[in-house]
């Protein structure tokens, strides 16, 4: 609990595991975003009180104080890569100390606050106290929630899909056309990672006669079983909570949509992309053979921006793959279509890299004896 300026105590709301600020110091637009990015920067924690809408251009105002400067090109992709994940870190890590107060019922008790009520509570749930969490983050699960409202339209897909706050999103649908090299007529299939389920919808109208889908977090959990009843699936699909792979169950096709930057993830949802190492790449290779039917496939999407990159040396991924025991069947792979392939957005340096990622498709199978 972190005490507020008004006297009362809040709760404490992360995405990424930050202990509770001890202090909060109240500012509103009479402090200059100069003098507010100083402290920030120093470590102090910024409760905002002004007006909500001065909030929202105060914060794009510090991000804009934040913007790297570029002092020369780098040697090589990898040092680019590596300055703009620092530059994002001290971003994220900055802005996430200038914080909002949430009322009990969820709602902000700012001028021209918007009502946030329904994203508040689709996000984190009731409560019956205050609660102090960064703005970003609350802007976030507002963003989060009219996309839950609206639903989502996945090409590929029929009918609808509804993302939930803390659930990776399909908005590259790259990975979901891919799917279409598959032959899954009669399988029992298995969606790892599954988050909002799409992979597992998608192979079930395409005649998967089952899937099941596992998450680590719950959140995704339920989302799955929300859209599997949404889109009028939910006799044939399963979602479980469970770290990769059910125990003691075999599939025809497993599908893994594996995140593919071999870094430490900062958030919850950050472990849809990162992966420190490449660690959890390796434990589904390792695991994937005592999950198949003998006939069976595991399927593998990925990028390969990686190797563009330089964070995996060239072959690395095929290597991985033969250390498991298991050899390739066949590659495919498209053009990745997402905004920083398709338009260079100031100086990045890393565009020209981006513009040439593809997307995998990988098809293994076990080494036959």
């Amino acid at each position: 609990m972190t005490d507020l300026p008004d006297g009362r105590t809040a709760g404490w709301i992360t995405e990424s595991g930050e202990p509770a600020p001890t202090q909060v110091r109240p500012i509103d637009s009479r402090t200059s975003v100069r003098e507010a990015l100083a402290r920030l920067r120093k470590g102090e924690h910024l409760l905002w009180t002004g007006d909500f809408v001065n909030a929202r251009h105060y914060l794009r105002s510090l991000r804009k104080r934040m913007a790297p400067r570029r002092s020369g090109a780098p040697d090589t992709p990898l040092q680019a890569w590596q300055a703009t994940r620092r530059h994002t870190r001290e971003v994220a890590t900055t802005l996430s100390r200038l914080l909002v107060a949430l009322e009990a019922d969820g709602s902000l008790a700012l001028k021209r606050a918007p009502d946030t009520h329904g994203a508040v509570t689709h996000a984190w749930g009731p409560a019956d106290a205050p609660r102090l969490l960064p703005l970003r983050t609350l802007l976030g699960a507002m963003t989060a929630y009219s996309w839950h409202e609206r639903g989502l339209e996945v090409p590929g897909l029929e009918g609808r899909l509804v993302p939930a706050y803390g659930v990776f999103s399909p908005t590259r649908h790259v990975y979901v056309q891919l799917l279409r090299h598959l032959d899954v007529q009669g399988h029992r299939v298995l969606d790892v990672g599954c988050g909002t389920g799409v992979l597992a919808f998608v192979l079930l109208q395409a005649g998967a006669r089952q899937a099941v889908g596992t998450d680590i977090d719950p959140r995704a959990v339920a989302c799955a079983r929300h859209n599997a009843e949404q889109l009028g699936l939910s006799d044939r699909f399963e979602a479980l909570q469970a770290d990769l792979l059910p125990e003691g169950e075999r599939f025809d096709t497993v599908v893994f949509n594996a995140p593919w930057v071999p870094e430490v993830p900062r958030t919850r949802l950050d472990r849809a992309v990162f992966d420190a190492g490449g660690a959890t790449l390796d434990r589904f290779l390792e695991r994937l053979p005592s999950a198949l039917t003998p006939d069976g496939r595991g399927v593998l999407l990925i990028s390969d921006l990686p190797e563009r990159l330089g964070l995996w040396k060239p072959g690395d991924l095929q290597r991985r793959i033969e250390a498991a025991g298991l050899q390739v069947e066949r590659l495919e792979q498209a053009p990745a279509v997402h905004g920083k392939a398709r338009t260079k957005k100031g100086d990045d340096p890393l565009f020209p890299l981006r513009r040439k990622e593809k997307v995998q498709l990988w098809v293994l199978r076990m080494v036959q004896p």
